[in-house]
């Protein structure tokens, strides 16, 4: 891959020679890669290898040490700080530990993302919320506080949560590690589905099942460092 050649119609996210470092410890070591624009990528290594670490580059949770990024047109080490939720509302996270706001109902985590977005009508909202809802299996649960609910059905909420906004991407850190198989054979449905609509989906994972499902592009990290399994991801 050469630094200056980078087609915007063809890659939605490019990382060239990304380090990130935590005090004397290197998380991340010249990470470079491209995804094309609705792939179904994934980030593969063993625990500890750099996987989150490099998942929140991408949505800005840390910033680089070196190196750059561009995710959807946005230059990573050039945006402002107020620039940073407008490239959030670009995509859609699906956290391991489902992130929800404990106190407040499903229809409301996920219904929030769009208020953000600036959206205030409150049919728009309804509308919207309760569609993808639906499409999740989780609409007979509009009203439940996510600690009422098992692990599989806040994943399928976090998804829902993801969705709703119609990201370009969707960044999913090991989506179903604490799940059991038939609750995360849901959840990587879910995601297939939201490629089929057009979405660009990275998933980190260990997981080798998941990881015989299939992909257009792959990287594997070992200790911070890339590893591209027969050329895949390149």
């Amino acid at each position: 891959m050469k630094k200056g050649l980078f087609d915007p119609e063809r890659i939605i996210i490019r990382l060239y020679e990304v380090s990130k470092h935590f005090g004397e410890t290197d998380a991340l070591v010249n990470v470079t890669f491209d995804v094309c624009r609705n792939a179904f990528f994934f980030i593969s290594g063993p625990s500890g290898a750099g996987k989150s670490t490099l998942m929140k580059l991408l949505y800005l949770g840390e910033p680089m040490s070196s190196g750059y990024a561009i995710v959807d047109g946005m230059n990573l080490t050039r945006i402002r700080r107020n620039q940073v939720p407008m490239l959030r509302r670009r995509l859609g996270i699906i956290f391991q530990d489902y992130r929800l706001i404990p106190n407040k109902s499903v229809f409301d985590n996920v219904g929030l993302v769009l208020e953000v977005a600036g959206i205030r009508s409150r049919k728009v909202i309804r509308e919207r919320v309760m569609a993808v809802l639906e499409k999740v299996g989780m609409a007979g649960h509009y009203d439940a506080c996510p600690p009422t609910l098992s692990g599989g059905e806040q994943q399928r909420v976090a998804v829902a949560r993801a969705m709703v906004g119609n990201p370009s991407i969707i960044l999913a850190d090991e989506p179903t590690a604490s799940l059991d198989p038939e609750a995360a054979e849901i959840i990587f449905d879910l995601l297939v589905s939201a490629h089929s609509e057009g979405a660009t989906i990275v998933i980190t994972t260990h997981d080798r099942y998941l990881l015989s499902k299939g992909c257009t592009g792959i990287v594997c990290l070992k200790d911070g460092r890339c590893v591209f399994p027969d050329g895949a991801g390149r």
